[in-house]
């Protein structure tokens, strides 16, 4: 027995582990988690990245300035997105906001000002009444207008996709960022923050030589070439 056990135990101590396996050290399942099903990204030429998050979450309120940061240290090859969260009934609504404010062009007026509204002034924005008297002290003068694109087919639709995506992605919580459809992390799974930045760092880097790669050398046809015609007499 203690034969058979000896080349066991030298054969395990071989083997790498994950982290030695892994060239930028991070490890799939405790550092950030694979998405089986790789979802499709907007613009294929781009390494992807979604912010996951929802108004309600102080987290992300709390992550947004470091986030805008580091996305705007990103360069032109990665695409920056973000996707409200939803998974409850009144947070269809704060996509819509999200959206709604998408559409008119006032998502920088509006972003920060919505956080700030929810988690410094306790209004929790859970009402189309309270959202269009809310954006009226921002502002927004024609609130007929939002009220409006806010009730709109294509916000709706837009919605729809984005509780589609968040199928797709398998989040369950935020703040979460998900790399090229692919991988998906949270600060609280990677060890914080800042952690959180270098692994989407390395995961960015790993798509963009992917991105990079030439794709394979398609295989010779076997079919025999014709022969060329004859000359003309």
């Amino acid at each position: 027995m203690k034969n058979l056990l000896l080349p066991l135990l030298l054969f395990s101590f071989a083997l790498p582990t994950a982290a030695q396996e892994a060239p930028d050290g991070f490890v799939a399942g405790k550092d950030y988690t694979e998405i089986p099903r790789p979802v499709k990204t907007a613009d294929p030429t781009k390494v992807e990245v979604v912010e996951v998050f929802w108004y309600g979450c102080i987290h992300c309120y709390r992550l947004e300035p470091a986030l805008e940061s580091w996305a705007a240290r990103q360069p032109d090859d990665v695409h920056f997105l973000r996707l409200p969260a939803i998974w409850a009934k009144p947070m269809e609504l704060h996509a819509a906001m999200y959206y709604t404010n998408q559409v008119l062009g006032l998502h920088q007026q509006m972003h920060m000002p919505i956080f700030a509204a929810m988690h410094e002034r306790e209004n929790p924005l859970k009402s189309e009444k309270a959202i269009l008297k809310f954006v009226a002290t921002q502002g927004v003068e024609d609130t007929e207008k939002y009220a409006r694109t806010l009730s709109s087919f294509g916000v709706s639709s837009q919605v729809l996709q984005a509780k589609s995506k968040m199928g797709a992605y398998r989040v369950s919580g935020t703040p979460a960022l998900v790399i090229n459809g692919k991988y998906q992390l949270t600060p609280g799974q990677a060890g914080g923050p800042q952690r959180m930045f270098a692994v989407a760092n390395a995961l960015i880097a790993r798509e963009r030589k992917q991105l990079a790669a030439p794709g394979p050398t398609p295989e010779p046809d076997p079919t025999p070439a014709p022969p060329a015609p004859a000359p003309s007499s």
